[in-house]
C-alpha cells in the first residue's frame, strides 16, 4: 500500500468513526419516557412526555398534589424544548423552556406565561410507573379525608349539618350531606364530587348546580350554589369537622 492510498483509506476511517459518534450522541426525537424531577429544587414531580415528529404532548403532577396537568410544545432539532401548561379550563398557566441534555435528563426554566416567577428545574429519566405513581399518590393522601364531619351550626347558628366523606380513587369521592333546621326543614344529598387541581372536590347535578368541599387538616368547608333538596331555610354550606 503506497501513502497516497494509505492516507484515503485513514481518511475514510476518521470520517465514519466521526459520523458513528455524532449518531450516537444525537437524541432520539420520537419518545415516550416518564421522568421525576423538582422545580426550585423544591417542588417534586412526575411529567410522562410524548413525543412525535418535534411535536410533544403529556401530563405532570406535583408529587404533593398528584393531580394531572396537561402540556403541549415542540422539542427542535438542536434538543431545545419549549412545553407549555394549562389548566382544566384550558387557560395558560406556565411555561417550560429547557434543552435535552440526553436521553435521560431535561433542564431548563420554568415561569408564568409571561416569564415571570422564574424556576429552574431538572428532569431525570424514572422507571417509575407514571399512572401508579399518581394514583399512590392521591390514594394516600385523600384517604385522610375519609369518615364524618360534623357542623352543629351552620352559618346563621340554627341549623346541625353531617357530612360523611369517602374517597373511592381516580380523585373522587362519595359524599352524604344532611341539614336540618330547628324549624322543622331538613335535606340531604348524596352524590360524587371529583377533586380538581387544587384539591377541591366539585359536585354537580340537575338538583344542585354546584357543591364545593375545600378539605383543611380535620376539616371540610361547603359552599353551595343553587341547591334545591332542602327548604328555604335550610343549607349544607357551612364548615364540618370530625
Amino acid at each position: 500500500m503506497n501513502l497516497k492510498t494509505y492516507t484515503f483509506s485513514l481518511l475514510i476511517l476518521i470520517l465514519v468513526s466521526c459520523k458513528e459518534k455524532t449518531k450516537k450522541e444525537t437524541p432520539n426525537f420520537d419518545f415516550i419516557k416518564t421522568f421525576a424531577g423538582k422545580i426550585d429544587n423544591k417542588y417534586p414531580l412526575h411529567i410522562k412526555l410524548n413525543s412525535e415528529s418535534g411535536k410533544i404532548n403529556g401530563t405532570y403532577f406535583y408529587d404533593k398534589v398528584g393531580t394531572d396537568i396537561e402540556i403541549k410544545g415542540t422539542i427542535s432539532k438542536d434538543s431545545i424544548l419549549i412545553l407549555n401548561e394549562f389548566d382544566q379550563k384550558g387557560n395558560q398557566t406556565g411555561l417550560w423552556d429547557g434543552k435535552l441534555i440526553n436521553e435521560n435528563k431535561i433542564s431548563g426554566t420554568w415561569s408564568k406565561p409571561n416569564g415571570d416567577s422564574a424556576k429552574e428545574f431538572t428532569l431525570i429519566l424514572t422507571s417509575d410507573n407514571y399512572e401508579s405513581s399518581k394514583k399512590a399518590i392521591s390514594d394516600s393522601k385523600y384517604s385522610n379525608y375519609n369518615g364524618t364531619y360534623n357542623s352543629p351550626f351552620n352559618d346563621g347558628g340554627i341549623s346541625f349539618g353531617r357530612l360523611t366523606i369517602k374517597y373511592t380513587e381516580n380523585n373522587e369521592i362519595e359524599f352524604d350531606i344532611s341539614t336540618a333546621h330547628q324549624a322543622g326543614c331538613t335535606g340531604e344529598l348524596k352524590g360524587i364530587a371529583k377533586i380538581n387541581s387544587n384539591g377541591i372536590a366539585i359536585h354537580n347535578s340537575s338538583n344542585c348546580k354546584r357543591l364545593t368541599f375545600e378539605f383543611k387538616k380535620n376539616q371540610v368547608t361547603v359552599k353551595e350554589k343553587n341547591c334545591d333538596l332542602h327548604g328555604m331555610r335550610c343549607f349544607f354550606s357551612g364548615t364540618y369537622k370530625k
